[in-house]
């Protein structure tokens, strides 16, 4: 018996599940089922991530597909950095048989490509002047929430899936939830704590989406906390700090986690949020709270520490959270969401995040809370 039809049987079993009952949950045949746990047949992705998803696993961890090659060192030269200082982030190309390195900032103000352009706007409909086939847009995935990382999600799926592209829709959790609820995103990203149980995001979900069913894939964990200015790192140590005369914050919006996270350590210290100088000053993300910082418009903030680092400021780490994707059950089979978790389940992608971001992806593409079957 092949070794992922091991997995998947002794899986299925530790469920307390049939192999009819997961046949049906994953629109599979038993036969085709038991072909597969018998090792005569190797399913496809499609057919992977439905059987990972009703099992609650990864398809890494089932099957061990898209295990990719491991990094590799290639000797280039370096362009547009120091080369004294290391690491740097870089883009790769071969010219006349010698290969580039050019210095890549961690973040950067650019001109944002668009699919097209508002040539009559109305109240709830728009008309756009497009270059865009249906077929692209089709191919289109929106996730809404406040990972700078859809930016390197979008980037892989160019490099590895055209012509499937991901465009952010930048806002706070509750924000993305809403959005998902209003059919206006295929995802939303969020990160937030209830803080009678401890646990990340299902509660906000159910809150939220009430009966509506949907999963809830863990993209990965960061760690939040707060960052400062460099010039203010000998005054400014932790929360409590805050509260001093003369500092500035710079906050997120309500509904963001970083919010809910910044009240909740500021209640623990005593310390009411509107005396602190600077609390009602909202930013749009996380990259915004850290470049507010940089720029000199606050001391401190609460932020991920991909950000901190981003602008070179010190970061206090707080606590450590998960980030997960919510998919409404109604778009689980949509192409660019199928291609998505194709994406999560590879761990040649789960690297990528985790060298670039500093993010733990170990859990990255597992099912917490598979869409309930019929």
């Amino acid at each position: 018996m092949a070794k992922s039809g091991e997995a998947v049987k002794r899986v299925r079993e530790a469920r307390g599940m049939t192999q009819l009952e997961l046949a049906r949950r994953t629109g599979i045949s038993r036969q085709a089922l038991g072909a597969i746990e018998s090792g005569a047949y190797q399913p496809g992705v499609t057919a992977a991530i439905a059987i990972a998803r009703a099992l609650g696993e990864t398809v890494e961890n089932l099957f061990g597909l898209e295990a990719g090659e491991p990094s590799r060192r290639v000797r280039a030269e370096l362009l547009g950095a120091d080369k004294a200082a290391a690491p740097h982030r870089v883009a790769l190309a071969r010219v006349g048989g010698r290969i580039i390195a050019i210095a890549q900032p961690a973040v950067r103000v650019a001109l944002t490509p668009a699919a097209g352009v508002v040539d009559l706007a109305g109240k709830r409909r728009t008309e756009v002047e497009t270059t865009r086939s249906d077929e692209e847009i089709d191919a289109t995935l929106l996730i809404a929430g406040c990972d700078p990382a859809a930016a390197i999600l979008s980037e892989w799926l160019a490099r590895h899936r055209a012509p499937f592209a991901a465009v952010a829709l930048p806002c706070s959790s509750m924000r993305a939830l809403g959005a998902v609820l209003e059919g206006r995103a295929h995802a939303a990203g969020l990160h937030l704590r209830d803080p009678r149980s401890g646990e990340y995001n299902l509660a906000a979900m159910r809150r939220a989406l009430g009966a509506r069913r949907a999963a809830v894939v863990t993209f990965a964990r960061w760690e939040l906390g707060l960052a400062i200015a460099p010039e203010r790192a000998r005054s400014i140590r932790g929360v409590a700090d805050l509260a001093r005369l003369g500092v500035r914050i710079v906050n997120r919006e309500p509904g963001a986690g970083a919010r809910a996270a910044l009240d909740e350590a500021l209640a623990e210290a005593g310390i009411a949020g509107e005396s602190v100088g600077g609390y009602g000053f909202e930013v749009g993300g996380h990259l915004e709270v850290a470049a507010a910082i940089a720029a000199g418009q606050a001391d401190a903030g609460f932020t991920i520490r991909l950000a901190a680092e981003a602008f070179g400021l010190n970061f206090v780490p707080i606590r450590e959270e998960r980030y997960d994707f919510v998919i409404p059950e109604t778009e689980m089979d949509a192409p660019p969401v199928r291609v998505m978790l194709e994406a999560l389940n590879s761990r040649r992608f789960a690297r990528e995040i985790s060298q670039l971001c500093h993010y733990d992806t170990s859990e990255m593409g597992r099912m917490i809370a598979p869409p309930a079957a019929e």
